[in-house]
């Protein structure tokens, strides 16, 4: 069944969902529909969605649930809110969905207006143009993923924020569709189990470039993010000592980032694994700490060599006092447990003075800079201090 333009409607309304109906079937979606928990299976399994218009106040069963059953199923299908309720109320909604890395696509506030509706739809029918799982097979047989770097900075030197290190990014540069972002195409690179071909990619466009970097004599550690099928292939530790032994790279030069979801999917494998790498000398990130459920027994137990928390985490810092105790308190326990600690998702200059006022060492975020191809990256480097590792330096400017 072709996975583009397929809307499933869920409203307890009858009137409602005709009128979504009508709209979305005049612009070439094939529509299904539900009005309660027991219906969805059915309409779900009959329809594979790749668009959901979800009603959060419904009597029996309300948006929360169906968000949550979306996020057991892996749903990949971008969500489109529609709901009465006060923002306040919708922001939770949309965040939630974000936690449980569902692809949510806004909110539609109740009534809906016609070209409201009709530019919601729109943009999720152009985005998944050209955009199926055998494109992207063919994307990464045939060179089209690019990566983008995001510096990582220090937060101890007041407002210069030297670059510490950055994190690999994957792009797809899509023949039709242009630069897509990831959240395009990483959930069906993990549905279809094309995402362990796509990190290996990743991995070895990483190794790559810092060779390149090496030769301009920037030496920075590159994090790049495994996915959860790796964290149980037993194998993984020496064909990542063999890549890096291939480019002739220092192991301390690339950091995995692994999720907690998928760290604690198989405790296990993913200790065996983890505890590999680090008697490797290759560094390990927990990243997005405080989207999941994890077990602070565990991750203590761990091998990590740096926690990341959750853009969810610091989004709120700037108004919300609560975000603030939390944070404060998280730090100060990683602190005891002597686990370094970088913030994601810095966006504001309030935002990272608070981090710095409270003790944390490392931050990444729109604030200091956007993901760059690697060009602009070491453009952006030059002129900056740099404290990747000892013998870092962009020429003369650069130097430490």
């Amino acid at each position: 069944m072709s996975r583009q333009n397929r809307l499933l409607i869920i409203d307890d309304e009858p009137e409602i969902r005709a009128y979504f109906r009508d709209i979305a079937e005049e612009m070439g979606f094939v529509v299904e529909e539900c009005s309660e928990f027991e219906s969805f299976d059915r309409a779900y399994a009959a329809l594979e969605p790749t668009v959901i218009l979800l009603d959060l106040s419904m009597p029996d069963h309300d948006g929360i649930e169906f968000l949550r059953e979306l996020g057991r199923r892996g749903c990949t299908a971008a969500v489109l809110l529609s709901s009465g309720q006060d923002e306040r109320v919708l922001a939770t909604a949309q965040r939630l969905g974000e936690m449980l890395k569902l692809p949510m696509r806004g909110v539609l506030q109740k009534p809906v207006s016609v070209i409201d509706l009709e530019t919601a739809l729109e943009e999720v029918f152009v985005e998944s143009a050209g955009i199926t799982s055998e494109a992207l097979e063919n994307a990464i047989r045939n060179g089209e993923l690019v990566v983008y770097y995001q510096p990582k900075v220090d937060l101890r030197f007041g407002d210069e924020y030297p670059i510490v290190g950055a994190e690999a990014l994957v792009r797809w540069q899509h023949p039709t569709r242009g630069l897509v972002p990831p959240d395009r195409f990483i959930p069906m690179a993990e549905e279809t189990a094309l995402i362990g071909p796509l990190t290996e990619e990743v991995l070895r466009i990483t190794a790559e470039q810092l060779t390149d970097w090496r030769r301009q004599n920037v030496s920075l550690p590159i994090s790049v993010n495994l996915s959860p099928l790796q964290l149980t292939d037993l194998t993984l530790p020496d064909r990542l000592a063999s890549l890096l032994r291939t480019y002739q790279i220092d192991p301390r030069l690339l950091i995995v980032e692994v999720t907690e979801q998928a760290a604690m999917a198989d405790i296990g494998k993913a200790t065996d694994i983890l505890t590999r790498l680090r008697l490797k000398s290759i560094e390990v990130s927990l990243d997005d700490f405080g989207a999941g459920f994890s077990s602070l027994v565990e991750i203590y137990r761990m091998p990590l060599s740096e926690l990341k928390f959750d853009r969810s985490l610091i989004t709120d810092l700037d108004r919300d006092s609560g975000a603030r105790t939390v944070v404060k308190g998280l730090l100060a326990l990683m602190k005891e447990l002597k686990l370094p600690v970088c913030a994601e998702g810095v966006e504001t200059a309030k935002t990272a003075r608070l981090l710095q006022s409270i003790g944390c060492e490392t931050a990444q975020g729109f604030y200091f800079a956007r993901p760059m191809p690697a060009y602009e990256f070491l453009e952006f480097a030059k002129g900056r201090r740099i404290l990747g590792a000892p013998e870092a330096s962009v020429g003369a400017s650069g130097a430490r």
